[in-house]
């Protein structure tokens, strides 16, 4: 068996988490338009024949601006350690900016690094990829290429040179395992993505999800969970008119469970004003974010 251990390295909102769940196919990583989703490590496995590739999907590096911001940062920079190949994701369509460079910086003297530039579909025409690439060349990076999550083609071509990264070693994991996340961890995460997606403005950066109860039966999960906001007035809009908004996010939530985990799944959901967890050390780390 050869093996690879490689990190997923961006700002926020780049393509990290979507890369991810392309390539292992599976929906590990929650997904939205809003930067910063993505909060935890989240290791995924890809197993295929001969080879076994251990990916960690990071939160977006970017200037924090709260104790969550620096844990945040703390937690994507962390992955650099003890890695084999880093993969630093880019769009087409942006300049490489500060929070680019940030990342540039501290993976300047990182041997196995490439550069991959991300949502191609975005580009307006070839040039733009050429131009791209060229903003690229002077951070010494091993390979350039782009990929598309609409393009198999290209996620394939991309599997084919991590393999060139890859050394001969005993697997890391069985063949059928996809992470090392639990389900409550990941009915954590479904809650928060569903919240996300269905609201708008800040409210989303200002939310925190705890699983009280996970409860596995022989037939059904059933899981109650707090949400968490930092102002009375979030908490209006998350119930939303008559619990318009609560229902909605714990439907849209209970479905993606009940697919992911192979079971009838019931949710129960309470919102709660923490006002001050954003920037308090043991509110974070009750929430999981050391």
């Amino acid at each position: 068996m050869k093996v690879c251990i490689i990190s997923i390295l961006g700002r926020p909102n780049v393509g990290k988490s979507s890369l991810l769940n392309k390539i292992i196919k599976y929906d590990l990583a929650i997904v939205s338009n809003v930067p910063q989703t993505t909060r935890d490590q989240i290791m995924g496995v890809y197993t295929e024949n001969d080879y076994q590739f251990v990916f960690v999907d990071t939160p977006g590096i970017h200037k924090p601006l709260n104790l969550l911001g620096e844990s945040l940062n703390k937690e994507a920079f962390s992955s650099i350690n003890d890695i084999d190949c880093i993969l630093f994701l880019t769009p087409v369509n942006e300049e490489i900016k500060s929070g680019d460079k940030l990342i540039l910086e501290r993976i300047a003297n990182s041997k196995n690094k490439i550069a991959v530039i991300s949502k191609i579909d975005l580009a307006k025409s070839p040039d733009d990829i050429s131009k791209k690439i060229k903003s690229l060349e002077e951070f010494n990076f091993q390979k350039i290429i782009s990929v598309s999550n609409k393009n198999d083609k290209s996620i394939d071509s991309l599997i084919e040179i991590l393999k060139e990264y890859s050394y001969e070693a005993p697997p890391f994991y069985d063949e059928d395992y996809i992470t090392d996340k639990s389900m409550r961890f990941m009915a954590k995460e479904y809650i928060r993505e569903s919240a996300i997606n269905l609201l708008t403005d800040e409210l989303p950066h200002s939310i925190a999800v705890e699983v009280q109860d996970f409860i596995e039966e022989e037939d059904r999960i059933t899981i109650n969970a707090v949400i968490y906001v930092k102002k009375d007035s979030q908490k209006g809009i998350l119930i939303g008119k008559g619990a318009s908004m609560i229902k909605k996010i714990g439907t849209n939530a209970r479905m993606k469970m009940g697919h992911q985990f192979n079971s009838k799944v019931t949710l129960n959901l309470k919102v709660k004003v923490s006002n001050k967890w954003i920037n308090d050390k043991s509110a974070l780390k009750k929430f999981g974010y050391n």
